[in-house]
């Protein structure tokens, strides 16, 4: 699906998004909740060591020993030739380096959302350090087709554009409502946190803020209820402010 004819995701609120909520933090861990309260969503956005990284490097060099110590015995490697031996492995041990290079020198790449100031933060590609801070109404995001080594359709993605940087960033690989969906929810601020235990112990606090500020309108719109997390909240909220 090409960006310049997809239509971005609006700025809305269609389910009770909670996909990527855990009820533990697990800081340091790659495409884990690293901070969540009441004022910023931190969300790591690094790639793992996958399997596929671990085979291209190990394979690579496992193949490059095994063809090494045949020749070195005086097999000839079956019949394969030191530029055959160099054409078939340096692929793979190349590509296995480059892995681990990412893996252990890519800078520290987080999502932040910030509640308060209403901006989102996200990394930039491989080694840049740079952070793109903008505000959260301006950000696009699409829903993209993804397909298989066939070309059949397998699902839909995330993806946040950044036209003028002209890179993306792949959000979320399933549930795509579900995750804009909270995101909206969270960044906005005249509405209760969003479901999930994570946020429990700042709803009060939350809620005092917004009670101060005289429960101003919502930012978004929503097509499900954003109730209070207590009934007594509810009807607080409804008294002062009538939604």
């Amino acid at each position: 699906m090409s960006f310049f004819k997809a239509k971005p995701l609006p700025h809305e609120i269609v389910e009770y998004g909670s996909v990527q909520i855990q009820s533990k933090l697990q800081p340091g861990k790659s495409e884990k909740v690293q901070e969540a309260n009441d004022e910023y969503f931190v969300l790591n956005m690094s790639r793992g060591f996958s399997l596929f990284k671990i085979y291209t490097f190990f394979v690579g060099g496992f193949v490059m020993l095994i063809i090494l110590l045949l020749q070195l015995i005086g097999k000839n490697g079956g019949g394969i030739t030191w530029v055959d031996y160099l054409l078939f492995t340096t692929p793979f041990f190349t590509l296995g380096l480059f892995h681990l290079a990412v893996y252990y020198y890519n800078p520290h790449k987080e999502l932040v959302l910030d509640r308060i100031n209403g901006t989102i933060s996200y990394p930039r590609l491989f080694f840049s350090r740079k952070q793109e801070t903008v505000p959260f109404w301006l950000v696009t995001v699409y829903k993209n087709l993804q397909t298989g080594g066939d070309f059949a359709p397998t699902g839909f993605s995330l993806v946040l554009r950044d036209r003028k940087q002209d890179f993306a960033w792949t959000l979320a690989n399933r549930e795509v409502e579900n995750y804009w969906s909270f995101m909206v929810w969270y960044m906005d601020k005249n509405r209760p946190l969003p479901d999930g235990d994570v946020f429990d112990p700042y709803r009060q606090a939350d809620f005092d803020r917004r009670l101060k500020e005289g429960f101003p309108k919502p930012l978004y719109p929503s097509f499900v209820p954003t109730d209070e997390h207590t009934p007594e909240q509810q009807a607080m909220r409804r008294r002062m402010a009538g939604w």
